[in-house]
């Protein structure tokens, strides 16, 4: 993976600029559905969509690699292929995927490079535990409904990661449902709800490390 982020690291400021958002094509009778209106992952603007066809996976490959012209980087993965190439100041990447005997799935995101320099320096705006790790941010809106997945990995205990996080969320106007959360072998699920919002909290522990993801809706 290291070889393509390289790759279109030297591509991204090689290409003429583009007017707008790249528009990545898709495949005669393919199933398109749009991800989110406005999705931002770590911060970073971004525009997804998710490619359901039965055509043969070979046959998906070649049109993909024909939409993005010679100029393009490409990863075998343990499940498909990743296409990847940088348009002016966008990075599009492609993931190819065989879901079943005739069906294969194509996941597009094109990325915002620009606003990567900005989501470097911005505040989490939630917080957390100390010492704890951020792996994945990602925040989506659609038809007013703003959700939001946090994905956190610290060593402290399940107990105290329910306790800080839940303390959060009550602050931000956010009700346990149930006095008793649903406790798992070794982690426990929590919902909340409240005023035009909702959250789940899962802690799950296992060889010392703590793993969190939180979940949060706000709708209209």
């Amino acid at each position: 993976m290291k070889s393509v982020w390289l790759f279109l690291t030297a591509m991204l400021w090689t290409l003429p600029g583009w007017a707008g958002w790249p528009e990545v094509p898709s495949p005669r009778n393919a199933r398109v559905e749009q991800i989110g209106e406005q999705v931002r992952l770590n911060g970073i603007p971004m525009r997804m969509q998710r490619v359901l066809s039965t055509d043969k996976p070979s046959n998906i490959i070649k049109f993909y690699r024909s939409a993005l012209g010679p100029k393009h980087a490409e990863e075998k993965l343990p499940d498909g292929i990743l296409l990847a190439q940088g348009q002016g100041d966008y990075f599009v990447t492609i993931r190819i995927k065989v879901l079943g005997p005739s069906l294969t799935e194509t996941l597009i995101s094109v990325s915002d490079a620009r606003g990567a320099k900005d989501a470097s320096q911005r505040s989490l705006g939630f917080p957390v535990p100390a010492d704890t790790q951020v792996l994945s941010d990602m925040e989506s809106t659609d038809a007013g409904k703003i959700s939001r997945q946090l994905v956190l990995m610290n060593n402290h205990s399940v107990d105290s990661n329910v306790e800080f996080i839940s303390k959060t969320l009550q602050a931000r106007g956010y009700k346990l449902q149930s006095a008793e959360a649903k406790k798992q072998e070794a982690g426990r699920v929590l919902m909340f709800g409240g005023e035009n919002r909702e959250a789940q909290l899962v802690v799950v522990r296992k060889d010392g490390t703590s793993n969190v993801v939180l979940t949060t809706v706000l709708m209209p």
